[in-house]
């Protein structure tokens, strides 16, 4: 995901670009496991200080249920929108100061090449659900025999209610009966 943007460095502030990503992302990090193309429209501004990059992106992962354990797909969508700045001045060649906020990631290096790569990765990263979930009305594992409850009910046994609980559990059945 590199792009020479020596031309787009020599225009005018707001100039601008656009190109059609279409990468596969396999590579990007070993806990993403891409079911499609990482595709979208990204848009490169020329800043005073550098190229604004922004843009839509989307694609598909194989993710782990946190509440059955069964894999699924996940559709996602994210943005992008991150400033790059030059190491070297584009007209003398002359090295550029770096600021103390700018990352590596963010950099525009020698070739005025601008690369993608960890700005998507962390975006993507960023943009699966800490706790992904299959489906919203997952019922998840029985917490005695493990065993899948999305297809159909365990043979365990009720768990006995702990007796320092039961004043709690006559108070939700009281409000069961309030609500009817």
């Amino acid at each position: 995901m590199r792009y020479n943007v020596a031309q787009l460095l020599k225009d005018h502030t707001g100039q601008t670009r656009h190109y059609t990503l279409r990468e596969d992302i396999a590579a990007l990090d070993p806990d993403i496991a891409p079911l499609s193309l990482l595709t979208g429209a990204i848009r490169m501004i020329r800043t005073t200080d550098g190229v604004l990059v922004t843009g839509d992106l989307r694609c598909s992962l194989e993710l782990t249920c946190a509440r059955c354990l069964e894999p699924f797909t996940l559709p996602l969508q994210f943005s992008l929108e991150e400033e790059f700045r030059p190491t070297l001045d584009i007209f003398t060649g002359a090295s550029l100061p770096v600021a103390a906020d700018d990352e590596a990631a963010t950099r525009i290096d020698e070739h005025h090449e601008l690369d993608l790569t960890e700005v998507v990765r962390q975006n993507l990263l960023l943009a699966v659900p800490p706790s992904p979930v299959c489906r919203s009305k997952c019922a998840g594992l029985c917490a005695l025999c493990g065993k899948n409850l999305n297809e159909g009910p365990c043979t365990c046994e009720p768990v006995s209610l702990d007796p320092r609980l039961a004043v709690l559990r006559q108070l939700l059945d009281e409000d069961k009966q309030t609500d009817k």
